[in-house]
């Protein structure tokens, strides 16, 4: 009995190493963390497994949050940051002229055979004082951020 405690535990322990481990090295990691906005300020969403399989992808996880001004500047800062060392990225405003709405996607280098993406949305108010962020991090083996969109269309 204390073995197959044993061993449930390290598997467990494993699971979340490896999913801690999936962001790493990107800087938009320390807003998953909680090093730029409080955990319980987010809503997150982790899938793996068969759910996902079908777009070719092996991890999905997002996070939503409302941010401020200055907290929405230091989330650009680490996605910028990201960008320097991202294989390819897209962008688009929904109105070219304002900040109502951007979108930013990433390919990053891969992590051993996963190719990784990293997808940022902001929403902002009529105001623009406060916006609705989402990112998301996703890997598997889709090969290109124009094969991901045909995926997720």
């Amino acid at each position: 009995m204390k073995r197959l405690l044993f061993i449930l535990s390290f598997l467990i322990c494993q699971l979340s190493f490896s999913e801690t481990l999936a962001q790493s090295g990107l800087k938009i990691n320390d807003l998953f963390e909680g090093r730029v906005i409080p955990q319980e300020r987010m809503v997150e969403t982790r899938v793996r497994g068969k759910s996902i399989a079908k777009y070719q992808l092996s991890y999905y996880r997002s996070l939503r949050l409302s941010a401020t001004d200055k907290e929405a500047g230091q989330l650009r800062q680490l996605l910028g940051q990201d960008a320097e060392r991202s294989i390819d990225m897209r962008t688009s405003r929904k109105n070219p002229h304002r900040w109502d709405t951007w979108t930013c996607k990433l390919q990053m280098p891969s992590a051993g055979n996963k190719n990784r993406f990293v997808c940022y949305q902001e929403q902002w108010d009529k105001a623009h004082e406060q916006c609705e962020v989402t990112v998301i991090y996703m890997e598997g083996t889709v090969e290109s951020l124009e094969q991901l969109e045909e995926l997720l269309k």
